[in-house]
């Protein structure tokens, strides 16, 4: 199996099984734990309050420890956190399964990156990271049939346990058979103690993020996409359960079929972008940005469910793109030793901007309506479109 295809495998899979969790806990946390806005915001803050803290002593490990270590012990967190979540619809529960899974996702973000581009030596980074996003898409798509299926015959608090239960065994496929052959292992020198050779390697990589306007542009955009998302990502499914009035059972469906079509949408985008727009990638962030702002304000306030359905479509379509661009621009400015660390930052930035934005949207949703909630998350974006402008600039894309 070649490189690209065992990254391709372990991607699709990991979303595969958290889909199938994403698919059905917007309905189980109202339902079921019945969580008011406020407590939807505050699970996904608990969540990055635990990305901002061990984004980078995981960085750190993955840097010194190894990449593959590093995404088997984040899977396997995950993998747990979701068993816990599934077997207790209490919001102490969530909130604890919330702090895992951003405990976990710390140990695969940068990890991942960093390997799948050190195995390549940095090339065919583009076609890498635009085709497995497309795995991803449609591993997400069929997740959605399974999820469906298994709360239909079963319960939604089934089909999140299984999904916890084969996160746990990929883990464990991941450590025994991902290759890692082109590891630069960041050293201690003799003598030098633990905690001054984790303050070098973070001062390493701020280094690296300072000296370059691209990378520093990168860093206020990935800050300002946290502020933005927290909001609309927790916000979307009471949206459309509380003010569209659907039942639990209509939910099931409904929520299948949201996600279904838009992560059909998501791959016929980024083969379009893969195709079409070889290396104008920030062209690309800087236009789905200013869509969004407009289709996640429609969103908000139309008051008719099909417009609603379609805004969310397209916002959720759109909103998949970013992750892959992103990260293709990043990898081609960074250095390989250290990588993991300098991605972890981003992340840290990625967390923080949640951090701050959730709560606050949460209680702009909870005081006022949940659609004043989503347009506080969409005029948030607006001040992204001026970094991108700059990153446009930087590549001489006008």
């Amino acid at each position: 199996m070649s490189i690209q295809n065992f990254y391709y495998t372990i991607t699709s899979s990991r979303s595969f099984f958290i889909q199938i969790v994403f698919t059905l806990n917007a309905i189980y946390y109202v339902t079921q734990a019945d969580l008011n806005a406020l407590q939807l915001v505050l699970i996904g803050t608990i969540m990055e309050v635990s990305v901002l803290l061990f984004e980078m002593p995981t960085g750190l490990y993955a840097d010194h420890y190894g990449r593959k270590r590093s995404l088997a012990l984040g899977t396997v967190i995950i993998g747990l956190a979701h068993v816990l979540e599934g077997s207790t619809p209490e919001f102490w529960a969530i909130a604890i399964a919330s702090a895992m899974w951003g405990i976990g996702w710390t140990f695969i973000s940068g990890a991942e990156q960093a390997w799948i581009a050190d195995e390549l030596d940095g090339e065919d980074l583009d076609t890498t990271f635009l085709r497995g996003s497309q795995f991803s898409s449609f591993a997400r798509f069929t997740a959605i049939l399974a999820s469906v299926a298994i709360a239909a015959v079963w319960s939604v608090q089934t089909a999140i346990i299984f999904a916890g239960v084969m996160l746990i065994a990929l883990s464990f496929w991941a450590f025994i058979k991902l290759p890692e052959t082109k590891f630069v292992k960041v050293t201690r020198e003799k003598g030098v103690s633990g905690v001054t050779h984790m303050v070098t390697t973070i001062k390493a990589g701020l280094s690296q993020i300072r000296g370059n306007t691209m990378l520093v542009s990168i860093a206020v955009v990935t800050l300002l996409w946290g502020l933005a998302s927290e909001g609309f990502d927790r916000l979307y499914g009471a949206h459309f359960i509380t003010d569209y009035n659907l039942s639990e059972d209509e939910s099931i469906y409904w929520f299948g079929a949201f996600y279904a079509i838009a992560f059909l949408l998501n791959i016929v985008v980024l083969r379009f972008v893969e195709k079409n727009v070889k290396g104008r990638y920030a062209d690309v962030l800087l236009l789905i940005n200013a869509v969004l702002t407009g289709t996640m304000l429609i969103f908000a306030w139309t008051g008719h469910f099909w417009i609603a359905v379609v805004m969310y479509w397209v916002t959720s379509a759109l909103r998949n793109v970013n992750y892959p661009l992103m990260s293709i621009i990043t990898n081609e400015q960074i250095e390989s030793k250290g990588r993991a660390t300098t991605l972890s930052m981003f992340g840290q930035l990625d967390a923080f901007g949640q951090i701050v934005g959730g709560p606050l949207v949460g209680l702009l949703a909870l005081y006022t309506t949940i659609a004043g909630g989503i347009s506080a998350s969409a005029f948030l974006i607006l001040p992204v479109l001026y970094f991108l402008w700059r990153m446009k600039r930087k590549t001489g894309h006008f």
